[in-house]
């Protein structure tokens, strides 16, 4: 009997000691499912928040380009009209209008809320994906050059073009014919003169202005190279989302 006994209390703790076991085994189960499931929110949210960031990067990229693009189209055709013999302006508006898209100063404002967050908080692993966390990184350096074209671009302007407009067009007159900021504003256009026809017989001129061309055309090759970039991370997203 007594070793009954002994057996039944030895099974006893056995099963005991094993239901502990298998208690702290599934509260561990428990608790890394949690987790992971919180990480999988996490993650979810920042994808979703990437997906929105860069939706709206892409039309701001669209637009900036076509802006550019303006300042290159009105470029090539001052250049048309420079030199020695300068061609008949039709109307001083028209010129007034091309200059005004020469002294443009196009610049994106990228959208980066979600990755900022993402860097700043530590918590750029919980995108499971090394191909779109690579991506974003790049895209960080893509903008950079954007920024550097742009300063570029506006130190050209402001330092060669600007300057040299000064001695021939007055200012007040393009901001009366072609701003939109002095619509209903009560503004004279000035009593000096246009001097287009000295400006467009100026080599000096002409150069700045090719010069404006250019920074123009690689201020598009940077923002082209950012829309590129743009939309492979929202694919990456969008596969990481399914």
């Amino acid at each position: 009997m007594t070793q009954v006994l002994k057996s039944w209390r030895s099974k006893r703790v056995v099963a005991e000691g094993l239901v502990i076991i298998i208690s702290i085994l599934l509260a561990f189960g428990i608790e890394a499912w949690w987790n992971e499931r919180g990480e999988h929110a996490a993650e979810t949210e920042a994808l979703e928040g990437l997906r929105d960031d860069f939706v709206e990067n892409l039309g701001r990229l669209t637009s900036v380009v076509s802006e550019h693009a303006e300042v290159r189209d009105a470029s090539v055709q001052v250049l048309a009209m420079t030199g020695p013999e300068a061609s008949q302006i039709d109307s001083d508006l028209v010129m007034d209008t091309l200059v005004m898209a020469l002294i443009a100063y196009p610049k994106v404002f990228p959208v980066t809320a979600t990755y900022d967050a993402l860097i700043a908080s530590g918590q750029i692993d919980l995108l499971e994906s090394a191909t779109l966390r690579r991506e974003l990184a790049r895209w960080q350096t893509n903008v950079a050059d954007l920024r550097e074209e742009e300063r570029d671009a506006f130190r050209q302007m402001d330092q060669r073009l600007l300057p040299f407009l000064w001695d021939y067009v007055p200012v007040v007159t393009l901001d009366v014919n072609v701003s939109p900021r002095y619509e209903g504003v009560d503004l004279s256009e000035s009593r000096f003169a246009r001097r287009y026809p000295q400006l467009l017989r100026s080599m000096r001129f002409e150069n700045a202005v090719e010069e404006r061309m250019n920074s123009s055309i690689r201020a598009i090759e940077r923002v082209t190279a950012a829309q590129d970039a743009a939309r492979r991370i929202l694919n990456l997203v969008e596969n990481e989302l399914r």
